[in-house]
């Protein structure tokens, strides 16, 4: 299969689509997110809660306040300064956290089942954040965030099939209105009803539309943390499309979307949230965000922070009652699309080309994982799935290139006889291609259908959650995840590659390309998901062994090229 014309489109397609990615790649472990353990209900004025994970600086909330409004309705919130906050844990089946009574929203929310690669439940809020959701405006600079509103509930646990549970905050501010935020949790489910109830929204100071803002960023869970932070975005539905904001000016993203969204929401690699209005009709979406580059002890890598909110007109209206489902949790397509609002466009495919490859490689992984358990085998059977189905384009492709060889004779000959005249030997070279019946781009062009694939492939491995931590055998516990070093099976298929080649090098001009593509590959795929690497170490060794066997005396031989 990986002849020279071969390696060649493969190399200028793939650096386009892939490089930029792959030399950017930090080997660097990330410092481990912090994940704070609270399972009782305290008043934090007295016990304030305490981390489970070790001392860590304090963490940078620069960015959550400068992206708060400045409360011009602090005396909103000295009006319910006598109120002590309360922490509210919550558990489901899918997710556990707390709520605090100060913002209304949750300072804490981890995913059960979704784990770091050393230890603890991923994490949708860092340490110490507003609480979140948040109710603010651009117009008029309101914001919740201090207001101390008051529970009418002290725990929420719902499971297996017991029912939903609700819990209302409540704050009356004296003279100007009403704030209500009301929670509905389920079991099994990674979303959660909010239901915003306003009296006096004017007095209140909320101008004409409001905004249901995700004002945290999302924490990093991987390990290499380029390239989490670099799945980082911004997202929304908005127009019958979907739009994903990872644009950042002189370190700083901020964007605001008019029209109405089926969702707005913000992405990690393998995280997210979103905001989905169920009784109303939304005014745009609002992104902020801030990337600063950080220097570590192993290495440097752009961190990248992006809120998100929903933008709700409101008008001159004084009371308020709006609905939203709050979708937190792993970017699933399967989870993604029970929800009816294109949700599952927030995982990235890859280009419009190369989507529906994507999405046929995907659901193949997942329909065979149903029946073997280990994705390491599913990716080997699918690479030799794909080899069968590839096999009449590598028959053609290396009879082509035998068929060229064959041809030299006669080629030496046009060139001698036509060397001062360059039009009328490619004249005479084209007139031999036709009457032989050789496709000169015959070992090049017939490949090109396999490149849709391998990149579906690798916006598989790389950016579905199936992938994430996917056992194979030691030393590959994690399949999206590059090859560890020593990089065997990045060795196995540079080696691979070398026979390949050598095997079928026909011009002695390329004679160093047999040397030089083995080692490009080192260096490209050492970066590349192990599961990528994989498929493509067992494509290449079912390639070496099939051009074994049409090498065989009077196998490779093209019918249509007479003997000189």
């Amino acid at each position: 299969m990986l002849d020279k014309n071969t390696i060649i489109a493969f190399i200028l397609i793939a650096v386009i689509f892939i490089a930029w990615q792959v030399w950017t790649v930090s080997q660097a472990p990330p410092p481990k997110p912090q994940v704070q353990q609270v399972d009782t209900v305290k008043v934090a004025e007295e016990n304030p809660p305490q981390s489970t994970q070790p001392a860590q600086p304090p963490p940078d909330t620069s960015f959550q306040t400068s992206f708060t409004p400045s409360v011009s309705a602090d005396s909103l919130a000295a009006a319910t300064d006598t109120i002590p906050e309360v922490l509210i844990p919550v558990e489901t089946d899918a997710y556990i956290g707390e709520l605090s009574s100060k913002g209304g929203g949750f300072v804490e929310l981890r995913l059960k089942g979704y784990r770091y690669a050393d230890s603890g439940n991923v994490a949708l809020l860092p340490p110490n954040p507003v609480a979140t959701p948040t109710l603010i405006s651009q117009i008029s600079n309101f914001s919740d965030a201090n207001i101390r509103y008051t529970p009418d509930v002290r725990s929420i646990s719902v499971s297996g099939s017991s029912s939903p549970q609700k819990l209302r905050f409540t704050a009356e501010i004296p003279g100007r209105g009403t704030l209500v935020k009301e929670y509905t949790f389920y079991p099994n489910r990674h979303d959660f009803d909010i239901r915003l109830t306003i009296n006096g929204a004017q007095q209140l100071g909320l101008g004409k539309e409001y905004i249901l803002a995700w004002l945290p960023q999302i924490p990093p869970s991987e390990k290499n943390l380029n390239t989490d932070y670099g799945s980082y975005k911004g997202t929304a539905y908005l127009g019958g499309e979907i739009h994903k904001l990872d644009s950042f000016k002189d370190g700083v993203l901020k964007e605001d979307l008019t029209g109405s969204a089926q969702f707005v929401g913000s992405r990690s690699k393998y995280f997210g949230y979103a905001f989905i209005p169920q009784n109303t009709l939304s005014n745009g979406a609002y992104f902020r965000g801030k990337e600063q580059k950080i220097k570590g002890p192993d290495g440097s890598y752009t961190e990248k922070r992006i809120s998100a909110g929903i933008v709700i007109p409101t008008g001159s209206a004084e009371n308020i009652d709006n609905s939203f489902k709050v979708f937190a949790g792993p970017l699933d397509y399967k989870l993604l699309k029970q929800y009816h609002v294109d949700l599952q466009d927030m995982i990235d495919w890859g280009w419009k080309i190369i989507q529906p490859f994507s999405l046929a490689v995907y659901w193949f992984c997942y329909w065979l994982h149903g029946s073997i358990p280990n994705y390491g085998i599913v990716v080997i059977i699918t690479g030799i799935l794909l080899k069968l189905i590839t096999l009449p384009l590598t028959r053609k492709s290396v009879k082509s290139m035998a068929a060229m060889k064959e041809l030299q004779p006669k080629m030496e000959e046009l060139k001698a006889k036509y060397k001062s005249d360059a039009q009328k030997l490619n004249q005479e070279v084209m007139k031999l291609y036709k009457k032989e019946g050789v496709n000169p781009m015959g070992g090049c062009l017939l490949m090109l259908p396999q490149m849709p694939l391998f990149f579906g492939l690798y916006q598989v491995f790389r950016s579905t959650i199936e992938f994430r931590q996917a056992y194979f055998m030691p030393p590959w516990t994690d399949l999206s995840q590059p090859d560890p070093f020593p990089y065997i099976l990045v060795l196995l298929t540079a080696i691979l590659t070398f026979f390949q080649q050598k095997m079928s090098q026909s011009d002695p001009k390329f004679k160093m390309m047999v040397y030089i593509m083995p080692i490009f590959f080192f260096f490209i795929m050492k970066n590349l998901p192990a599961g990528l690497v994989l498929y493509w170490l067992t494509f290449t060794a079912l390639s070496v062994l099939e051009t074994m066997l049409l090498k065989r005396p009077g196998q490779a031989r093209n019918p249509q090229v007479k003997s000189s």
